[in-house]
């Protein structure tokens, strides 16, 4: 097998997947749990049997993956009600961030899930075979921001060349910083990135083992309340093409009606939670271990929709591909349309109430 090289190092893509995110393993960033009508197979020996009936088309249960700040759709059990009929079960896996849940979609542990605009391009570059099932996209960006605390004598974005920043490395908190400082002139090489998960850098922030952080909902509301902080930038006019889900290319290409009925649960859902913010949140709120307004709040930041993957979105993600390679934040050129199927594979899979929508 041929190993991807970086400077006189020769290393696996495996090695290469954790020297990009930091990562010691997956496994420990992961909890698995279920839903109602939901099984829990964690045996490395099921997960395995479970991704050869993917590949036949057989596909008997779908595991999908999710992030700590919530998803609508696993807590109203909507794809488990679609499934269940057809006598296909759910497992869900709950992850820190996108980097940890490609990965494991990249070892075959689960077979969907959603990450930012930044992990699938990190994932690429490592050789995975993941692609892009459907785009969401970005919310207003009040929901992740640069921050110091109160007391700090740093006033400006400015202020932090030389100084100490602490992100999770791999997510799209990435592309924020990388954008941020490049509308003041600065590069990442003007500051030192402290690679962090966002429990870790939170402890460090607070700790003042950093001079800044970049905070998310719901925290980041909640420390604006308190009056703890002061935010230096938010995401709040940076371009991004958003979101995505990714699957692995072969149960994408396998199971295409099954794909479709998955996604069109989550749009639906999405459309529900964005007509009933309140009701969301007061779902999601004892979840992400918050309060119901502040939940509120932080849904109202957010955008639950889907878009198609067309030509328009392959180009806005291939500039952020090629903004991260020339700035050297990832060492290989990505090619974006490697990760992505054919229109009439594209056909199969997306939702009928997003034909129409580019």
């Amino acid at each position: 097998m041929v190993r991807p090289q970086i400077g006189k190092y020769s290393i696996s893509r495996r090695d290469l997947l954790y020297t990009f995110y930091g990562l010691m393993s997956f496994t420990a960033l992961v909890s698995c749990g279920t839903n109602k009508g939901s099984t829990d197979n964690s045996s490395s020996a099921t997960l395995s049997a479970n991704a050869t009936s993917n590949n036949k088309g057989s596909t008997k249960l779908v595991r999908l993956g999710y992030q700590v700040s919530g998803d609508i759709t696993h807590e109203k059990g909507a794809i488990e009600k679609r499934l269940a009929p057809q006598g296909i079960g759910v497992t869900w896996s709950q992850f820190v961030s996108g980097p940890p849940l490609l990965e494991a979609l990249n070892v075959g542990s689960i077979d969907l899930g959603p990450a930012g605009e930044t992990p699938p391009i990190f994932a690429q570059a490592a050789g995975t075979n993941l692609i892009y099932v459907v785009n969401t996209p970005p919310g207003t960006g009040e929901g992740s921001a640069i921050i110091v605390l109160k007391d700090s004598p740093i006033q400006t974005l400015a202020g932090l060349k030389g100084k100490k920043v602490a992100y999770s490395r791999g997510t799209a908190q990435t592309f924020f910083v990388v954008k941020a400082f490049e509308e003041i002139g600065l590069k990442l090489s003007d500051i030192e990135s402290v690679n962090l998960t966002i429990a870790d850098g939170r402890a460090a922030f607070l700790s003042k083992t950093v001079d800044a952080f970049v905070e998310g909902d719901p925290n980041l509301i909640k420390q604006q309340r308190e009056g703890s902080i002061r935010i230096l930038r938010d995401a709040q006019g940076i371009k991004t093409p958003g979101g995505y889900y990714l699957a692995a290319r072969d149960f994408a290409i396998n199971n295409a009606e099954l794909l479709k009925a998955i996604l069109s649960e989550y749009y639906e859902v999405g459309q529900w939670a964005n007509k009933n913010r309140r009701a969301a949140a007061e779902i999601l709120a004892p979840k992400v271990k918050t309060d119901v307004d502040t939940m509120e709040l932080t849904l109202t930041r957010r955008k639950y929709d889907m878009r198609p993957i067309t030509e328009e979105v392959i180009s806005a993600q291939q500039k952020v591909a090629d903004l991260l390679y020339e700035l050297k934040v990832v060492p290989k050129q990505v090619d974006v349309k490697g990760a992505t199927l054919t229109a009439q594979q594209y056909t199969a899979i997306t939702p009928d109430a997003l034909r129409n929508r580019a």
